[in-house]
């Protein structure tokens, strides 16, 4: 059993001697990368740890503090990441709750910026949960700058030292890099990417990873971060927001919707939509609409992709299996279509637009999935090279 030391939630305060045993277990006078002012970002400088009271630094985001909107006080709604929460958070969270916040990790960290305001750098979602305690101070590694890039690489750089994996390190880091691109701190070319990148994630990614990172910056993809996440009830009203509308205009047509998660439930779902709550009903076509619920944040592109492939395998397989005992009439077999996704990453919109249904019947999906288009795609770019 490992045994670290560890204050209680219910002390509500972080002492001295709590930030004397936090110095011996990450030592900023020994610890790589982070302490030592010749291996951190120009600009920035490690002064000490100490311990700070809550109301004494401004929490916001990296665009809020370069618009100099230095009045964060909305924290607890924000999304502190570039999919929303950590996908960690909750781990956290338990843990916290668990075994008290632990002092073997390394420290928020709390900047002094060039509008002579104190930021939280890294640590929100632990500082979350201290605030909820009712906790008023926390121990911090402080640091100043006169570089807000500095500030927004130092925040990275302090993430993923401490959660080089978490699925979400993509989306911020491309986040990062077209912000930085934004404000004048970085040009758009895939050397000075691929350099950015490794400055601020050195070991947290394989070499295909980084590449495909600074090609999406490169190419202005990735700059929202906007990916819609379905239910039955949100996908339900996408359709008819975009003029998907059952049985317009009388032409017999009805759209179900189905998540990417039923695929092995979708054949008996529609059939028993069609036998029972269109019963009566000229029905001419019964298409089926995907939605694919919650995206992986750390390549939503992908996940989006892998989903809808998933599904039409298993969909067309399952058919095959049990056609005859719900489709014993052929105008029935005939009646119900997989038809569509709704399409859900807005960097995938040049592609495939966000306010139209992504059909199977019609382009490349009418043969292909999505997987053997991205392989054909890939190898005619490589040969062409």
């Amino acid at each position: 059993m490992i045994i670290v030391h560890s204050v209680p939630l219910s002390a509500k305060k972080f002492t001295e001697a709590d930030l004397d045993i936090s110095k011996k277990y990450i030592n900023p006078d020994v610890y790589p990368g982070i302490y030592d002012n010749d291996e951190v970002p120009v600009g920035i400088k490690y002064i000490t740890r100490k311990l700070i009271n809550i109301t004494d630094f401004e929490i916001a985001m990296d665009e809020d503090i370069d618009n100099k909107l230095s009045n964060a006080k909305m924290f607890l709604t924000q999304d502190p990441r570039e999919f929303g929460r950590g996908e960690r958070a909750d781990e956290v969270f338990a843990s916290v709750q668990a075994h008290g916040y632990k002092l073997d990790k390394i420290p928020m960290s709390v900047c002094l910026c060039p509008d002579g305001k104190d930021y939280i750098m890294n640590g929100r979602t632990r500082l979350e949960k201290l605030i909820a305690a009712g906790f008023t101070n926390i121990i911090a590694d402080y640091y100043t700058t006169d570089n807000l890039d500095a500030f927004n690489k130092m925040a990275q750089i302090t993430n993923v030292r401490e959660d080089p994996y978490s699925p979400h390190t993509k989306g911020d880091i491309i986040k990062h890099c077209n912000h930085a691109i934004k404000m004048g701190y970085l040009k758009r070319e895939y050397k000075d990417i691929v350099e950015r990148i490794l400055e601020i994630a050195p070991t947290s990614f394989k070499p295909a990873t980084i590449n495909k990172m600074a090609l999406v910056v490169q190419q202005g993809d990735g700059r929202t971060n906007s990916v819609l996440s379905f239910t039955e009830v949100t996908a339900k009203k996408w359709l008819k927001q975009n003029g998907y509308h059952d049985n317009d205009k009388n032409n017999g047509i009805y759209y179900k919707v189905i998540s990417c998660s039923f695929y092995s439930k979708a054949i008996t779902m529609a059939a028993r939509y069609l036998m029972n709550d269109l019963k009566g009903l000229y029905v001419k076509e019964l298409r089926l609409v995907l939605h694919t619920d919650t995206l992986d944040g750390a390549d939503p592109e992908v996940s989006w992709k892998n989903r809808t492939d998933t599904f039409r395998s298993k969909y067309e397989s399952s058919l095959r299996d049990i056609e005859q005992a719900y489709f014993n009439r052929t105008e029935a077999r005939t009646t119900i279509k997989l038809f569509a996704v709704i399409p859900a990453v807005q960097s995938l919109s040049e592609t495939y637009n966000m306010d139209k249904l992504v059909m199977f019947h019609v382009g490349q999906l009418k043969d292909k999935t999505f997987s053997e288009i991205d392989t054909e795609d890939s190898l005619e770019a490589f040969l062409m090279v």
